[in-house]
């Protein structure tokens, strides 16, 4: 049996209708039908509401009291009972909901929302999840993916909106509580990546995507190359463009990307790889995962910004070379040739197969401490050598010649 439960009471933008699968017809379920809410967001709460669980009560209770300012404890909480007490001592605010029968729904059975104590709109803050509840509020805002919805916003629209000062670290939790219900949890995502490769090998035949676990199961390597960038990088020159950076997700780690060039000078990307870290055995494996992919060719230039591990992977490869070729075995002069790589054949041979994007799941798990801004430095950049500041008086470093103190102290002239 299938039941459709319309409500007129529920927020805009909501239907208001519940299906109940296969549940029995009882006298409780046809004389509530028409009245059961589904919303959390109610804005008036009364006597005598029916909800359609007690998590939808808990929850409607919560946004009330944020939007209302005040606090209150959980006295009892069971399957069959919802009551809730005012933190203040002696206040006769209480609010109680039963559930109908042995059913899911609960019903309102008493709520006094007059309170006898001094209520203080800064303590009610402390309580009752508000990063939660202000999350629910503000999921609406960040459907879009291109919305730019920062922390402050919430804090300002908070404030103007519904009289509520938050602070910063509240708004913060309730973005990452709100991104994480419409996107799901970082490290959840990582157990998706064997399902989103087969997308991409089912969508895109003939792409190369590999992933390379640790000894316990645990994410190392991903490398990704699309078939449309393996098949029009046999119509580009052979130049390839390696670089990194890092990543700000949840667990961070290094993307290694490797590019090129076609005739119009608009770049190509061919590949990408997911790493733990910058260092010889990501890089080989890149290496590895690239030649296996777009295979060997000729005269071969890889251009990078010398990293060691780079270095020491190309030193020990031979189908990589560092220059290209100069046309020594061609009768053809130099300045009368055209390389078939600029012809408007190739360009139109490189682009033959479409390319639409798959939306990755995207990490949203806050690390502790403030955010990063800084780049983190490689091993490179710390073992160089850095500027030392010394003084033009004596040769002394870490001071210059004004904050010297050693100084030559100037003798005063006097005016009379």
């Amino acid at each position: 049996m299938e039941l459709t439960i319309t409500n007129d009471n529920t927020s805009a933008g909501s239907s208001g209708s519940l299906k109940l699968l296969d549940m029995p017809c009882s006298p409780a379920i046809e004389e509530y039908k028409s009245e059961i809410i589904i919303e959390s967001t109610q804005t008036a709460i009364e006597e005598g509401q029916v909800y359609q669980d007690k998590q939808t009560v808990a929850a409607g209770m919560k946004h009330f009291s944020v939007m209302h300012k005040f606090q209150f404890r959980v006295k009892r909480s069971s399957n069959r009972s919802y009551w809730l007490v005012c933190v203040g001592e002696n206040c006769k605010w209480h609010f109680k909901a039963m559930s109908i029968n042995e059913y899911a729904i609960f019903k309102i059975r008493s709520f006094n929302r007059q309170h006898t104590c001094s209520l203080i709109d800064e303590t009610f803050i402390q309580r009752n999840h508000t990063a939660a509840v202000v999350g629910s509020m503000v999921i609406p805002k960040y459907c879009d993916p291109k919305t730019v919805y920062t922390p402050k916003d919430i804090q300002t629209d908070m404030l103007s909106e519904h009289g509520v000062n938050l602070s910063y670290m509240q708004v913060w939790r309730a973005k990452e509580k709100a991104l994480r219900f419409l996107r799901g949890n970082s490290a959840d995502s990582y157990s998706k990546l064997p399902k989103y490769f087969y997308i991409l090998e089912e969508t895109y035949p003939g792409s190369v995507v590999k992933l390379k676990k640790t000894a316990d199961e645990c994410f190392l390597y991903a490398f990704v190359a699309l078939c449309t960038s393996i098949s029009g990088w046999q119509h580009c020159r052979p130049v390839v463009v390696v670089d990194e950076t890092f990543l700000k997700s949840a667990y961070r780690g290094i993307i290694l990307t490797a590019s090129t060039m076609h005739e119009v000078g608009t770049i190509l990307p061919l590949t990408y790889v997911v790493v733990d870290s910058e260092n010889d055995a990501s890089w080989k494996w890149f290496f590895e995962q690239f030649k296996q992919a777009y295979g060997e060719r000729p005269s071969m230039c890889v251009v990078s910004d010398r990293n060691e591990s780079i270095l020491k992977v190309r030193a020990s490869t031979d189908h990589i070379h560092t220059v290209l070729h100069a046309l020594r075995h061609m009768n053809e002069t130099y300045e009368n040739h055209c390389s078939p790589y600029y012809t408007r054949e190739s360009l139109l041979r490189t682009y033959e197969i479409p390319v639409n994007p798959l939306h990755p799941p995207t990490g949203d798990k806050r690390q502790p401490g403030r955010p990063q801004k800084e780049r983190y430095k490689t091993y490179d950049a710390i073992k160089s050598k850095k500027y030392k500041v010394s003084c033009g008086n004596y040769g002394g470093e870490g001071h210059n010649k004004r904050s010297c103190k050693n100084a030559p102290k100037k003798k005063l002239i006097s005016c009379s």
